[in-house]
């Protein structure tokens, strides 16, 4: 689109994509194809000239053929090519439409297109509910709330950061959503704050949620009809049709019982081919009987719900005790002071991991003593956790960084805190502390 052009030269640019393999959805820029000028092209070659159909090759079917490349996020290491077969989205769009209300025909379309939710809940998940799709050419909170708004939009699709936005940014209060009735969320987990501040804030509405991955083509789970209330918004929900589930402990490999939590594994049609061009990568996450190792710690409850405690490549391991940063993080989340937080194992001679909190205060705290906050916070942790959870240290830090849908970029907080990059002020657990530039 036109609003979006000098983005994507410069992207095409790096990436050595020539000028003439741009093309323009809609509206015109000099110099560039539209879809307008394709169709127009294709047209001239007369019926003779058109390509064949697309047909599955002989002895394939739709699970041997990849339909899409979409990347996985890349929150622990580099981002990789998954291959996304034909039958993964036809199987995933049919899981979700059996506990999709029948009510749902309006779709908010803010989620990027690149990510694998964007991509199946609103483009091809709505062909097959019959619903519209309302497209935002460039996200702003007013663009999507006017859009809520005017098209009285029932259930909105959002990742964590808007969410928070929703219960925090004063904007919100100038709009009508008296007809929302349910939130939906993925990508990264909720604190039980904003899930708290979102029911007050919206009265009678009910919240869903999904869990899965590229690699599971969307979910894995989903919240049921009937039990989309916030009583059950804490846990990511049942597991959707057709699909195994089970838990594993990741040392032993082991099948654990209901509220044992350890690596959650899954096998269905929406579970992906494997890695483009990475046999290696593909070996280490979909094991010969099928199974996709996530790589998320979590357990199953007697109701079938699963609950996510946390990623077994993020664990701190404190005197070879797991420690689960998404815990400490839900904790500081909770605490008045902290508008948002991340939490990664720093290396201590004794323990050998203990946990430091990377911490941006709400705006109307920034100018107060900051020395004596991070001294409130690390008491505030070793008030409400046992020993091995307490904070080694919190560094008050302007921004989180994260993925367009909303997960921690931990390697990028991992890097920074290698090479000593952007240090802000950091207050130590019972030692001196430091002050730089934030």
């Amino acid at each position: 689109m036109p609003s979006s052009m000098d983005v994507a030269v410069e992207a095409a640019k790096n990436a050595g994509i020539p000028q003439n393999r741009i093309f323009l959805l809609e509206g015109e820029v000099e110099g560039y194809t539209t879809m307008k000028d394709l169709l127009s092209i294709g047209r001239s070659y007369g019926p003779e000239g058109q390509a064949k159909s697309f047909k599955i090759p002989l002895g394939k079917k739709n699970k041997d053929v990849c339909g899409f490349l979409s990347f996985s996020s890349g929150t622990t290491g580099l981002p990789k090519a998954v291959m996304i077969a034909h039958q993964n989205v036809i199987a995933q769009c049919l899981q979700v439409r059996q506990i999709t209300p029948e009510t749902h025909k309006k779709v908010l379309a803010v989620l990027p297109l690149f990510h694998i939710t964007g991509l199946v809940h609103q483009l091809h998940l709505p062909v097959l509910l019959n619903a519209e799709i309302y497209m935002l050419p460039a996200f702003s909170m007013e663009a999507m709330l006017d859009a809520v708004s005017t098209f009285k939009i029932k259930e909105i699709l959002l990742v964590p950061p808007i969410l928070i936005r929703m219960v925090r940014d004063p904007i919100v209060d100038k709009y009508d959503l008296s007809h929302v009735e349910r939130f939906s969320s993925g990508a990264a987990p909720l604190s039980a704050e904003i899930l708290s501040l979102l029911e007050k804030k919206f009265p009678g509405t009910g919240f869903k949620q999904g869990y899965g991955m590229t690699e599971s083509c969307s979910c894995i789970t989903a919240h049921p009809i009937g039990k989309m209330g916030y009583e059950y918004a804490f846990r990511v929900g049942t597991i959707v049709a057709n699909t195994e589930v089970k838990i594993i402990d990741p040392d032993t490999g082991a099948e654990l019982g209901y509220n044992q939590p350890g690596e959650i594994l899954a096998r269905g049609p929406q579970v992906v081919m494997g890695y483009l061009n990475n046999s290696k990568a593909t070996r280490e996450t979909f094991d010969e009987e099928g199974w996709l190792h996530t790589g998320d710690v979590g357990k199953i409850d007697e109701e079938g719900f699963i609950t996510i405690t946390d990623r077994i490549k993020e664990m701190i391991k404190v005197k070879g005790i797991g420690v689960a940063p998404a815990e400490l993080e839900d904790l500081l989340l909770g605490h008045p002071d902290v508008e948002d937080a991340a939490v990664l194992a720093v290396p201590d001679e004794y323990a050998g991991e203990k946990p430091k909190a990377y911490v941006v205060l709400k705006s109307a705290r920034r100018s107060d003593d900051v020395m004596a906050i991070g001294r409130n916070l690390i008491q505030y942790v070793q008030e409400k956790k046992v020993r091995h959870k307490w904070l080694a240290e919190v560094e008050f830090t302007d921004e989180i960084p994260k993925s367009a849908s909303g997960k921690i970029l931990r390697r990028v907080l991992r890097d920074q805190q290698r090479n000593g990059e952007k240090k802000g002020i950091v207050v130590r657990s019972g030692k001196d502390t430091t002050r730089a530039k934030l």
